[in-house]
This record gives C-alpha cells, structure tokens and sequence, in this order.
C-alpha cells in the first residue's frame, strides 16, 4: 500500500519485505517516471540514442567502465534474500514503467551515483599536473591539495546530555550537484510482518531499493559523509595490436586484453541515428577508461567494487531490520564504496563515528587486502566534513577536505547547546551556517596591507568589519568574492601553472580540471605560502582590491547566488525543456561556509550544493527536506513544493512515527 503525507512524500506499507520492496519501486515509478528512464540509459551508455551527441562522452565512459557488466556480475553474487529484493523492487517498477528494467538495473544505477563520486578524475588531473610541470608538480600539487571539488557534506551527532529530548540526534546534508529531479527520494518504508517487522525514513537513491546512506529506523538512525579514501587507482598503461587482437605490457611482458566492439547510438534527427563505435578493453588491472592501443596517456581503472564484483546490496536489508547503532555498523561491515564517514546513533546512548567500505592495501603495484582497523571515535559530539578526523585516517588516504568546515560546524553546535539543550530544528539550522571561514585568511593578509589607494583602503575596511557571512542580502559577501576572485586570477594567469588549465581527457572531466576552482579552494595555502607560483599574494592582493574598488558596489550576493537545479538536458549542455526548470531562488553560503553552495566562477550561480538536509531525532521529532520535491513531474504541486524550504536552510517534519 502507498499512502502520502502532505508533501507528496510516499509511505510504503506491506505485510513482508518483499512486498514492500515492490511498493517502493511502484511509488518510484509514480513519481520519477522519466528521471528512472534516464537513469537506466545512463547505467547503460545510451543516453546519446536520447540526448544526441552532448550525450556522447558519458555514453563511452559508461562502456569502456563496464557498468551493465559489473552490475550483471555484482547482482549475480547477491546472496538469495537480496536478489529477491530487488527483483521485487524492479517489479514494482515495471508494473508502471513504459521500457521495462532489468533485475540488475537497480546496482546499474547505484554505480552510476559515484562512478564520477570517486577519487579517479582528481587521481587523472594530477597525472595531467605532473605530465604539464614535471619536476615542478610536485610543489604544485602540495599546494593544490584538496578533496577533489570545492564544497562537501556534512554530518554531527550529539548524545543525550546535549538535547532537549535526552535522546540523540544525528543530522547532516549530503552536497552534489544539484539536479532536476533530485538524486535523492525521500521515503517511509513499513513492514507489518510480525516476524520481520520495521519501520524505517529516510533517504534513497531514485531506482535503488531500501534507504542506503541516511535513515532512521525508530531507535537507531545514521548518516554518511564522503571519507575521501585512497580506493581507487588508474593504471598507466601501454597498448598495442598484434595479429587482429590488443596487447598490454605487463610485469612479464606482453598480455592479451580482453576486447569486444559496441556501437552507441546517437540521435543526430527526430527519426535519424549515427553508430558510434566504441572498442571495450579490459587489461589485467580494470578497464581501460581512456586512450587506447598506441595513444598517450592511456589508463585502465581498478574499484573495489569491480575486484570483489560486490556493490553493497548486502548491506541493503539489514540495514532495514535495524535496531541499534551495532546493528547498523554491522550491516555497513558489508559497504564497499564509496567508502564513508558513518555517524550512528541509538536510544541506548550510543553514539559513534567509524569509516566504512573497502580501501585496498597495496604493495609493489598491486592490492593485497583490505584496511581492517578503520578510524572510529566515540564522544558526545561527533562532526564530520570530509576532513581529516583523527590521525588515524592516514591508513584510509592522504588527501581530504580542509577543516574549515569541520571546525565550524562543531563551534556552532557547541555554541547553540552551551545556551541552551539542542533540538531538531536547531541542529537543522546549524547546517545551514553561512559564515565565510576559509576567508580568514585573505582578510587577514589584507589587513596586513600598506600603501593602498583611499578607494581600496575603505573597501578593505568595510571588508573586515563584515560580520563573514555570505547572506543573499550581503553587499559585502559579493565584494569579498570579487577580490577573492582578482586573488584567483593572479595565480590562475602565473606562467609556472601555463597549460595546467584544461582537460585533455575531455568535457567531462572539466569540472576536475577547472584550475581556478582549485585555486580557490587552496587559497588559505597559497596566501600562507612564500610566492607560490612566483605569484606574491600580497601583491596579488592589493592589485584585487584596486580593481574591485574602482568599480560601483556589486548587487547583493543572492542576486548572482541562485540555485539552478540542472535537468538531464542541462547537464548534457542542452537546454532544458519547456515547463521543466524549477525556479531558481537566492541561496546563500559559498565554497568554504558549512553550508558548501559552490559558486560557478566563484561569484555565479549555484549548481552544487546540498542535495538533501535531514535531522534524525530519537526522540520522534525528526525533519528532512530536499530542493526541489518528491514528484519529478513539473506539472505536480510536489514537483518544488519544498525548495523554498531548502533554499531558506529550513526543514520539513517527517511524518509522525
């Protein structure tokens, strides 16, 4: 049975699990009919058969990686009761889908949401650092260094004595790009079987069965970061033909590829298609994810997930039947990846933060097992923002979030129970934060400054009495992000990092290779550096600040700073279709606030940022929303009926328990 609350959101009853998984994929199909079809192409390397040639570079990626393959080989290797889950799952879906799935589609999809996730476009743009700088990348890349992309989630758990409740609370906002419809489904799963009864919200992926990274199952609820773990690698290979078949130089010499040739469809009319070939190869280390036989720069892509054939669907049902925090980790003992920052928590008082999924061990070249002592940490308040938890994550990684945002989340959760015991809503607010905390650093070197015109001294004043806050009515917020950016400029431009700006891997990657986005995310080291680049930061500084001084005081920072949730189209370089595009309200936050809304260019339109905000409560007053809604159908009253919502940093109350 479907039922729906207020807001559209769906609650799943059935009288055994099977039962509801099937509920749950027919309520998905109801709601994100299209969102499904587009998701399955994606899994499949046909969106360009849809999309055109935009489509093309995903659609190539998608079969020179293997997904259908790896998701065929992982559903496989699913033990009985997970198989019967998502099949009924699938079934569901295929009750109202017009293009019926497969029984693996839904591991397709799964593997589709971190495929790109994960360490191996930075690990392909600091290859392409060190082939640009040579000797000198080295220095580069210890500057740059950073998670990948600008922005990222977080999450807190607080014990008993710091509530109003005297239960836990967990909370936390996963950040990716903001899409239309959301990655992400907002769900209540209820099985009346009095054998194998539960009760779970939360938050899935739209076509994968169960709720995953964020749920609360009545006396024990969770939430994931992204840990930022060394998982991955890329294999330089060397690639030749010989005698009709494709050889690799191995350790002992040359070894077959496996090889096969598919053709992708590409819409180049209303009725007409093109046949693209793409040649599928797979070396002894993974598949071969660029170049090819005789090309430069020619890499093959090893996962533990493609190693183990494994997904973490095993994970799926116990998470469902839990009931205590050991319950949960238990259940995530079987993740695989991406590998991630459990926060856990349950009404025995437990609270606990532990990484979880597989992180290879390596030795001369190859994986010879798993971490197995992971960092975990207890206390009364446990935060987590892609950074460098404790000491301990040097065995998971060595590259990971600054801890700007870390250390501000903890100091505003601090702050907020020292006055008074912290509830739902204002642990939801918390993530909202939208203090600029890595613009220390430049405000301060500023202050530092001497021999500055009158214009730039009083625009550098006026900058260090702001409060810090990038406020969508903040005229300073969208001053500081122009002299921010003349800073970037002045590096981005310096001949030491001449050629580093682009991809040669292709459009795809460019958000990898964007050197001025990872300027700006370093700029706290570059400006404590002694001329980086050749570049001196002070003068860098005081040339930004001259500019921006001159010219008339920008518009408020929200009038720039709106959200633009991207349909399929847009992210495909398309425009979006008529009626299909949300509106887009004024969000505030920046790159390095706690709430990570990352500016295009610094100073433009938001794409990335929160893509769900949810408040587990022990106590039974827990929130959630999304951007936009829980239909993928513009024409629907849930179709953006909670951006608002979102866009203020508010949230929703789930339904009662």
């Amino acid at each position: 049975m479907i039922t729906r609350d207020a807001w559209g959101i769906p609650h799943v009853t059935g009288g055994s699990v099977l039962e509801v998984a099937h509920e749950q994929g027919r309520a998905t199909a109801q709601d994100r009919a299209w969102q499904l079809e587009v998701e399955r192409r994606r899994s499949e390397g046909t969106c360009a058969e849809v999309f055109g040639a935009t489509a093309l570079e995903w659609d190539l990626l998608a079969r020179r990686v293997q997904l259908v393959d790896l998701a065929r080989r992982a559903y496989d290797a699913l033990e009985p009761a997970s198989r019967a889950f998502v099949d009924a799952y699938v079934d569901g879906a295929n009750d109202v889908l017009d293009r019926p799935w497969r029984p693996w589609t839904p591991l397709g999809v799964f593997a589709v949401q971190h495929l790109l996730f994960s360490r191996f476009p930075s690990k392909l743009w600091q290859h392409h650092v060190a082939s640009v700088l040579g000797d000198r990348a080295a220095e580069a890349l210890e500057l740059l260094r950073t998670e990948g992309l600008p922005g990222g989630s977080n999450a807190v758990a607080a014990d008993g004595a710091l509530t109003a409740s005297g239960l836990p609370i967990v909370a936390g906002d996963p950040h990716r790009v903001i899409e239309a419809p959301g990655c992400y489904a907002q769900v209540r799963l209820t099985c009346t079987d009095p054998d194998d009864a539960f009760d779970v919200a939360g938050l899935t992926f739209v076509g994968v069965p169960g709720v995953q990274h964020f749920g609360h199952a009545g006396d024990v609820a969770w939430g994931v970061t992204n840990a930022v773990a060394d998982d991955e690698d890329i294999c330089a290979e060397e690639l030749q033909r010989h005698r009709g078949a494709v050889v690799a130089r191995g350790r002992g010499g040359w070894e077959p590829v496996v090889r096969r040739v598919e053709l992708v469809r590409v819409r180049t009319g209303d009725d007409t298609w093109d046949a693209q070939p793409v040649e599928v190869l797979v070396t002894s280390r993974g598949p071969v994810v660029t170049g090819g036989p005789g090309q430069p720069d020619t890499f093959s892509l090893r996962t533990p997930a493609g190693v183990l054939d494994d997904l973490g669907f095993d994970a799926l049902l116990p998470l469902l039947r839990s009931r205590s925090a050991a319950d949960v980790t238990t259940a995530f003992d079987r993740w695989v990846s991406p590998v991630d920052n459990l926060l856990v928590a349950d009404t025995s008082g437990h609270v606990e933060h532990r990484v979880v999924g597989r992180v290879p061990l390596r030795a001369d070249g190859g994986w010879t097992g798993w971490v197995e002592d992971q960092p975990r940490r207890t206390g009364p308040l446990l935060v987590s923002a892609n950074d460098r938890a404790t000491a301990g994550f040097s065995r998971i990684g060595d590259d990971f979030a600054a801890p700007h945002r870390a250390h501000r989340l903890a100091e505003v959760v601090a702050d907020l129970a020292a006055s008074a015991p912290l509830t739902p809503e204002a642990l939801g607010a918390a993530l909202a934060d939208d203090r600029q905390v890595a613009g220390e650093a430049l405000l301060s070197l500023a202050a530092r400054l001497a021999d500055l015109s009158p214009a730039a001294t009083a625009l550098r004043d006026r900058l260090l009495a702001w409060d810090r806050r990038m406020a969508t009515d903040s005229v300073e917020a969208a001053l500081f992000a122009s002299v921010r950016a003349g800073v970037v400029e002045a590096f981005a431009t310096a001949p030491a990092l001449a050629g580093v700006d682009s991809s040669p891997f292709g459009e795809l990657y460019a958000p990898w290779f964007d050197l001025r986005g990872r300027l700006r995310i370093a700029l706290p080291a570059l400006l404590a550096a002694e001329k980086p680049f050749g570049v001196d930061p002070l003068q860098a500084l005081a040339a930004a600040l001259e500019e921006v001084a001159v010219q008339p005081d920008p518009a408020p920072w929200g009038d720039a700073h709106v959200v633009v949730p991207l349909t399929p189209e847009q992210q495909l370089g398309l425009p979006a279709p008529d009626g299909h595009a949300p509106p887009w309200p004024a969000v505030a936050g920046d790159d390095d606030c706690v709430l990570a809304t990352r500016a295009l260019g610094g100073t433009g339109a938001c794409v990335h940022g929160p893509v769900a905000r949810w408040v587990w409560d022990l106590a039974g007053d827990s929130r959630w929303v999304v951007p936009l809604g829980a239909s993928g159908d513009p024409a629907s009253p849930h179709h953006h009926d909670q951006q608002a919502a979102w866009a203020a940093g508010r949230t929703i109350p789930l339904e009662d328990r």
